[in-house]
């Protein structure tokens, strides 16, 4: 019995863990066996609870807190814990903030949520009449209280005086006002039925409501508005390392956040929000987009002086709402709860009127030491070289710059794979996202040799993350022949990418990384073009790729005399030949078959003898590696005092003069 009750509670935390009831570490669920609790710890997902996460404390110690008044040292939720913790437990983390009102119900398996749906009524002024329109005798309204002992203690009084009032056990469903509700059964199913139950019929009373119309969009000004705001913020709302800034302009926040609504003027909704979204949002409205960058760094100077802080939510009303996180994670996270705070305001007002924490309640909640650690929890650790950077690399479906990803991306970097090959990149995106962390990758679509294309690139990393701080000018590509027989457009193919593609990105980039230097003047920022050795010195039948890497080199130096004054460094990483990768490699198109079929090498009758021949010319006896060149960018990124350098990795091959 006692399996098939934990293997119900792994499947009802799972089922209803995803966001249409609980984000991040919210909510929590628990299940009662032989005097025993067991509970999710704080800051673990519902959506990936397990049962070896669950922390067991004995019943008895957590019921005798509910009813004593004797004084603890610290949160006397904790101090219960510790008393409560099984001896045989070494996980090592904490219990669920709410273990007293979990201990408390009868029911075996106890699911708390935060649901959407649900929250449209219990956040809403009408709360009361709602339920009892609505679901009856079937559910208790619980007015909000403060977590811990004082809203278990609530629980408890309103479950007796439903007994009271009905001489009937307490329901198996609570709704607690500006907060959430609490299931409880005996089974899986039990648990669902209560769920499908509340949510069916707030549901249904929300659609009789037409849904509020927005403004109509403005995509352009939106736009330049997001190219201008979200790069200041990340520098204004960082720590050591600047924030990662999500944006949404859709509907519901046009439609939502009016100078006047709940979520803009009034406060937050329930305590997830203000744990991972901050309880008030920074306004800013925009009378000139020419100065939309100044006009967000004044608010956020006023918003600190009122409240001492900085914000997590920036609303421009009617428009677009920015959310800033230490990295993807954390920032789409906070965007996204805000973004359901709209969705719950929204659908509160279309059944009756929506209902904010007032400033008690939501000060109890930014001072409470146990929702802090939550957060902490929930935002987990990161560590490495370049952990906070965000770093753009071009040509990155394959080849060196697919390496140079995978390395910045080991170092703790947030990459975005840039790539004409889309799909590539993509399917790379998701392979590395997999490999250290959703968000940690994504993929852009981008023609470097077109410039609405590389704007266009830069305005979707700026889109979903703010910005950047490096930016990786890799895309190359080659046609190897004799000038008196390489066309015209061959040539113009090469030059195309190659020199004034790298030109391209850099007009596009700079002025992101300028604003955030703007915002942020002792940072630094980076451009890295991958050069090659062949912009070192003359390659034989390869004249228009080596002109381009000359000429490559040529614009490094010039961008690092003209760019350091807005903070950004621009240098150049010279790599030797990748003999393994499909630019030399490839059966149809490598260049060990270009060269061979141009003479280029001369005596050369196979692939191998032009493989060998290219081997021989470096002293350390091998092709150059992604990982080399990765080496390498980290170094100039870390580097704070050289700009305008071209660095060689060439295995020996091409020396600094």
């Amino acid at each position: 019995m006692s399996d098939q009750l934990f293997a119900d509670l792994i499947e009802v935390a799972n089922r209803y863990g995803e966001s249409e009831y609980s984000r991040a570490g919210g909510g929590n669920a628990s299940v009662k066996v032989d005097g025993v609790l067991h509970i999710k710890p704080s800051g673990v997902p519902l959506l990936t609870l397990a049962k070896a996460d669950l922390v067991p404390l004995n019943l008895q110690p957590l019921l005798d807190a509910l009813v004593s008044d004797e004084p603890v040292d610290g949160d006397p939720v904790m101090a219960a814990a510790t008393v409560a913790l099984l001896p045989s437990y070494s996980g090592g983390r904490r219990p669920s903030v709410e273990i007293l009102f979990h201990a408390l119900i009868d029911e075996p398996l106890v699911l708390h949520l935060h649901p959407l749906t649900a929250n449209a009524l219990t956040c809403n002024a009408d709360a009361d009449a709602l339920a009892e329109r609505l679901l009856g005798d079937d559910a208790i309204v619980v007015a909000y209280i403060d977590p811990g002992v004082p809203l278990a203690r609530g629980i408890a009084a309103a479950r007796d005086a439903y007994t009271a009032r009905t001489g009937k056990p307490a329901p198996k469903i609570t709704l607690l006002r500006n907060h959430g509700i609490i299931v409880s059964g005996d089974t899986a199913a039990e648990i669902a039925a209560h769920v499908a139950k509340v949510t069916d019929m707030i549901q249904a009373a929300i659609d009789i409501v037409a849904v509020p119309s927005a403004p109509a969009a403005d995509e352009a000004s939106t736009r330049t508005l997001i190219d201008a705001i979200a790069p200041t913020l990340r520098g204004l709302l960082g720590g050591d390392s600047l924030a990662v800034v999500a944006s949404d302009a859709s509907d519901l926040v046009r439609a939502e956040t009016g100078p006047s609504s709940a979520m803009v003027a009034g406060g937050p909704l329930i305590p997830d929000q203000i744990v991972y979204a901050g309880s008030l949002p920074c306004v800013l409205t925009v009378d000139d987009l020419a100065e939309a960058g100044d006009t967000a760094a004044a608010a956020v100077a006023d918003f600190h002086a009122t409240y001492g802080k900085a914000p997590v939510i920036v609303v421009v009303p009617h428009t677009v709402v920015f959310a800033a996180g230490k990295d993807k994670a954390a920032a789409d996270n906070a965007l996204a709860v805000f973004i359901d705070a709209l969705r719950v305001t929204r659908d509160a007002n279309r059944l009756g009127t929506v209902q904010v924490m007032d400033p008690a309640q939501r000060g109890f909640i930014e001072n409470w030491e146990a929702e802090a650690y939550r957060q902490k929890v929930a935002s987990g650790a990161a560590a490495g070289r370049l952990t906070g950077k965000i770093a753009m690399v071009t040509g990155a479906a394959q080849g060196f710059g697919l390496g140079i990803a995978e390395s910045l991306l080991a170092e703790g970097a947030t990459v975005v794979l840039a790539d004409l090959n889309l799909d590539g990149a993509t399917a790379q995106a998701q392979r590395l996202a997999g490999q250290f962390g959703a968000g940690k990758a994504l993929a852009v679509g981008v023609d470097v040799s077109d410039p609405d294309s590389q704007i266009d690139a830069i305005h979707e990393v700026v889109r979903q993350l703010g910005g950047l701080d490096v930016f990786i000018s890799n895309a190359g590509v080659l046609r190897a022949d004799g000038v008196m027989t390489q066309s015209v457009a061959d040539f113009d193919f090469v030059t195309n990418i190659n020199y004034r593609g790298y030109f391209l990105g850099v007009r596009a980039v700079a002025p992101v990384l300028a604003a955030q230097h703007a915002a942020r003047p002792d940072m630094l920022f980076d451009i890295i073009e991958i050069n090659s050795k062949s912009g070192l010195e003359g390659s034989k039948r390869n004249f228009a790729y080596a002109g381009s890497k000359f000429g490559g080199i040529g614009l490094t130096q010039s961008f690092a005399l003209e760019l350091i004054e807005y903070g950004i460094k621009v240098n150049a990483v010279c790599p030797g030949n990748f003999l393994d990768g499909p630019l030399w490699s490839d059966p149809d198109r490598g260049l060990f078959v270009q060269y061979l079929q141009a003479g280029k090498v001369a005596g050369a009758t196979t692939i191998d003898d032009v493989r060998r021949f290219y081997e021989a010319k470096v002293p350390m006896g091998r092709g150059c590696l992604p990982r080399d060149v990765a080496r390498a960018v980290t170094y100039v990124i870390e580097q704070q005092y050289e700009t305008g350098q071209a660095v060689p990795v060439t295995g020996g091959q091409n020396m600094l003069n």
